[in-house]
């Protein structure tokens, strides 16, 4: 009996760590979000789905399926902490990609430019992922060709 309850007060306390590091990375998340997007002011970063898309640069013709489409970018992390940068080349649509990435190629037009943040739910989540930490939001600034 006692083995059952200290197995059930470990998972307990496992289980409010767990919950408690989320709620810390949100509220971090939140403000640095905040933080990030007060530069440009209330109006420049829309809101798609869960990620967030600022287009310096429209683009005209939109991507149907089976075009191929090129992603050139640099990312981050938003606390600056690792930088990343490369290029891909993908059939329109792609879903074999991080989530905020499956979501933002449906709002990229040919030849668009802007940056796209990735909170981390739609990103790596909880786990890390090379030298990205858990609970990262991306920042990526693209071209899409």
């Amino acid at each position: 009996m006692r083995k059952i309850l200290y197995g059930l007060l470990i998972f307990l306390l496992v289980a409010i760590v767990s919950c408690s590091k989320e709620k810390d990375g949100k509220q971090a998340e939140e403000e640095a979000l905040e933080s990030f997007f007060k530069p440009y002011g209330d109006t420049c970063f829309v809101e798609h789905e869960g990620v967030y898309l600022y287009f310096t640069v429209e683009g005209q013709e939109e991507f149907k399926d089976g075009d191929t489409l090129t992603l050139i970018y640099s990312g981050r992390t938003l606390e600056n902490v690792k930088n990343f940068q490369d290029s891909l080349r993908i059939i329109y649509p792609d879903g074999d990609m991080v989530e905020g990435w499956v979501i933002a190629q449906k709002y990229l037009k040919k030849n668009s430019e802007g940056i796209l943040v990735v909170p981390y739910k739609k990103g790596y989540g909880k786990r890390r992922v090379g030298t990205i930490e858990p609970f990262s939001t991306l920042v990526y600034t693209f071209r899409a060709k």
